[in-house]
């Protein structure tokens, strides 16, 4: 794989576009698109100079990758980047977590800690993600893996994220405080704005500002005020202020762009989306990654990394895994 070389115009697009541009790569990627649509994607590309760019910036990360696969058969390549498959929840892992329930009033407060999912509002499992509209203007999408409690307060309404991401899109309505163990967000109306805890690469909470404007405090402390494409990063302080990545909202489309991000936060970010175990030798989690990757195929995405690099994947009955030098 050729080092990476990032482009040379730096200037900001627009997230709206750049969501545009994701959904155009998907559609190309999937091995599916019509030469309707292919042509449909070039127009797109040529109507505004952000469209372009926009492409580039995406479709320029995962060309070595993307590379890789043009000797695979057709419906080969469709399994590996293809990213539009939606899981199903388990039946019987239900039932379980429907008895746990039953049993759970005589749990201690320390007990019911180590199980948020079951006392959270709203919660995601492995491998879903899930759209919400908690009121008119105020649309909300959750990470796998979140849980997430909406709270009534004399200010307004508050979302406390336990754990996970999630995106929160406000429109001409209310302010909305998300609040985290680590930090308070006021959120303007017409804003977007992504926060996440626990998620590999950083500890405590990142706040991500797409659009508008919002306020991040710890605690009853003063507010960084945050201006479009910003994010903070909290744990027992705050960061500096840094700009948002311009793909940072692709776990929307079910997408992970990696930009020399190390192999070890790509491994640990698809570990979110699989069941079961899957580990990363420190031999090789520094070993630089840049492409597309699907998150809703997990291990399709681990073979398309062990064709472009120095690794090999061993796997135990399907649900144990794990990414060792070759």
């Amino acid at each position: 794989m050729s080092a990476f070389k990032p482009m040379d115009d730096q200037g900001a697009v627009d997230h709206r576009v750049l969501d545009q541009a994701l959904e155009w790569l998907v559609l190309l990627q999937s091995g599916t698109s019509s030469a309707e649509q292919q042509a449909g994607c070039l127009a797109w590309r040529r109507a505004d100079p952000q469209h372009e760019l926009a492409w580039q910036r995406l479709a320029g990360l995962g060309q070595d990758l993307r590379d890789s696969t043009r000797s695979l058969p057709a419906a080969r390549t469709r399994q590996l980047l293809q990213a539009r498959s939606h899981p199903s929840r388990r039946t019987l892992l239900k039932g379980v977590v429907g008895l746990g329930v039953v049993a759970a009033s005589s749990w201690s407060v320390r007990e019911r800690l180590l199980l948020p999912q079951l006392f959270s509002d709203y919660h995601t499992a492995t491998g879903e993600r899930r759209q919400l509209q908690l009121a008119v203007g105020t649309a909300l999408q959750l990470d796998t893996r979140t849980t997430l409690d909406l709270q009534d307060r004399v200010q307004g309404p508050q979302l406390r994220l336990n754990s996970g991401r999630l995106l929160l899109t406000l429109g001409n309505a209310a302010p909305v405080r998300v609040v985290t163990a680590e930090a308070r967000i006021h959120l303007a109306p017409l804003s977007q704005l992504m926060v996440s805890v626990g998620l590999p690469g950083h500890r405590g909470t990142r706040v991500q500002l797409l659009s508008g404007s919002a306020s991040v405090s710890l605690g009853q402390g003063p507010g960084q005020v945050l201006g479009p494409r910003q994010q903070v990063d909290i744990e027992q302080r705050m960061s500096l202020v840094t700009p948002v990545a311009a793909a940072a909202s692709a776990w929307t489309q079910g997408l992970l762009i990696a930009e020399r991000m190390p192999l070890g936060e790509v491994i640990a970010e698809l570990d979110r989306y699989r069941p079961g175990l899957l580990r990363c030798a420190a031999e090789v989690a520094g070993l630089r990654v840049s492409g597309s990757f699907s998150l809703d195929q997990p291990d399709a995405s681990l073979d398309l990394l062990a064709r472009t690099l120095p690794i090999r994947i061993q796997r135990v009955m399907g649900y144990w895994a794990s990414v060792t030098a070759a």
